[in-house]
């Protein structure tokens, strides 16, 4: 059963806001460890954790995330995009009840190593998924979906700790999402794009006619093109083509994925309430605002992102962030002269979210699929995961031990530093891709003539799928 029912933008869309699920279930674990830290500082945990433990618990995620990072590349190459969205489902249902049932810190780490392993594959393939189902004029907006479904996992995780104020009642109701997903999962269609590459070319053309709308005479001609223009990516790619042939892709996407990380997004998210305590605003009142400014960032990255293109968003993006960390840094270093007044810290933290989530977090997914032919995405993917991972565990184990070696304020000095030096990459080396087809892209990348004839340009919509 699919999703092929309805016509046009609707099923694209709704096929997106579907697989778009396990990264909704990412942002809740992420964002987990915010409210529950504030319970177990409280005592009103089932358990107890060291801030050495706390720090692996949160880091734990990343371990899983980076073990699956590879396999989730085969994986969605191997039974498809769909299947492999499927996969995530019961990995991080078992992370919850080893959380519900757990009583020592061991199930803990145990816990998030499980769900690490489905945010690994969902970050793996949601992107890919996405990009592939989106027609060229809406594939921008549409990938805002994936980082729209994270701010809200964010933003669930941290309101329901907020307002159940119960670490059981907390981790039932994420079990009881992940449930509902899963089901949801079953009903998902398979990328057309997947179906064309695994020699099913009817059941492509079905489903691409039902995601398009197209006329007969236009299915027709794209499918005969099609068929030529995707001959060489039967071949499945090496690890040798992404680094030669896709080189200078690869490199921008690395970079950017380490800067997404290293500019404290991760650190934001994990220790939003710890940052603000010991100010007037509840600890996790204020990380709840956070994840609706996250939620507000959406707005103009909906509006610019096929319009204005990637480049600028994600140059302002480094810059903005950049700029609130160094104030952010200011505050924290001054803080004896601050006070508990909440404002000081708490707009320089809303501020960088702000600008890291109109460019920094949603731009990744975009281009990591745009940047790479069919042959390579899977490889890319992996490797844009593992990138994403390492660097999110390193910021996150480093910080407590930075805050207590120096101070705070480091931290975010570190991270304004970063942005500033990613805002610069950006200027000289990020290509724009706004409105282009998955060929054009290649053509750009790989300085190779563009076709003229009409029957290429025709084909460049189906290309992106």
């Amino acid at each position: 059963m699919g999703l092929c029912h309805f016509s046009g933008w609707t099923t694209q869309i709704a096929a997106c806001i579907v697989a778009s699920l396990p990264v909704f279930m990412a942002g809740i674990v992420l964002g987990w460890p915010s409210p529950v830290m504030e319970y177990m500082s409280a005592g009103h945990a089932p358990l107890s954790l060291t801030p050495a433990q706390m720090s692996w618990m949160v880091a734990c995620i990343d371990v899983g995330n980076f073990a699956m990072a590879v396999p989730a590349g085969w994986l969605m190459d191997r039974i498809g995009r769909k299947y492999a969205v499927v996969t995530s489902a019961p990995l991080m249902f078992a992370g919850w009840m080893f959380i519900l049932f757990g009583r020592q810190a061991w199930c803990l780490f145990v816990a998030r190593l499980f769900q690490g392993f489905s945010v690994g594959i969902a970050w793996v393939v949601v992107p890919a998924y996405v990009g592939e189902m989106a027609s060229i004029r809406i594939r921008g907006k549409l990938s805002l979906l994936v980082q729209i479904s994270y701010a809200l996992g964010l933003l669930f995780s941290y309101s329901a700790g907020w307002l159940l104020g119960d670490y059981t009642a907390l981790t039932a109701v994420s079990a009881c999402v992940t449930v509902v997903s899963g089901a949801l999962f079953l009903f998902l269609p398979e990328s057309p794009y997947y179906l064309m590459l695994d020699g099913r070319p009817d059941e492509a053309a079905m489903c691409l006619w039902s995601l398009r709308s197209y006329t007969d005479d236009d299915l027709q001609t794209e499918l005969l093109t099609v068929k030529y223009s995707i001959s060489n990516d039967r071949t499945k790619g090496s690890v040798g083509d992404l680094l030669n042939r896709d080189r200078r892709p690869l490199v921008i996407v690395i970079v950017l994925a380490v800067l997404q990380m290293a500019c404290g997004a991760s650190v934001l998210e994990a220790y939003a309430a710890t940052i603000m305590s010991g100010t007037h605003i509840s600890a996790n009142a204020s990380a709840v605002y956070l994840g609706l400014v996250v939620l507000v960032a959406a707005v103009p990255f909906a509006l610019v992102v096929d319009r204005c293109g990637r480049r600028p968003l994600m140059i302002v993006s480094c810059f903005g962030t950049a700029a609130c960390h160094a104030a952010m840094a200011t505050v924290l270093w001054r803080r004896d002269v601050v006070g508990r007044s909440w404002q000081p810290l708490f707009w320089p933290i809303a501020g960088a979210q702000f600008f890291i989530n109109i460019g920094l977090m949603p731009l990744l997914s975009v281009v990591q699929c745009e940047y790479f032919p069919s042959d390579t995405r899977a490889l890319a993917d992996t490797a844009v995961v593992l990138a994403v991972t390492i660097t999110s565990t390193v910021m996150i184990t480093i910080y407590q031990p930075v805050a207590d070696a120096l101070c705070a304020s480091a931290n975010f000095g570190i991270y304004s530093a970063v942005s500033l030096a990613g805002g610069l990459f950006c200027c000289l080396f990020m290509p724009e891709t706004k409105q282009k087809s998955f060929a054009e892209i290649q053509m750009d990348f790989h300085k190779t003539k563009r076709a003229a004839n009409n029957g290429v340009h025709k084909l460049c919509d189906y290309q992106e799928i």
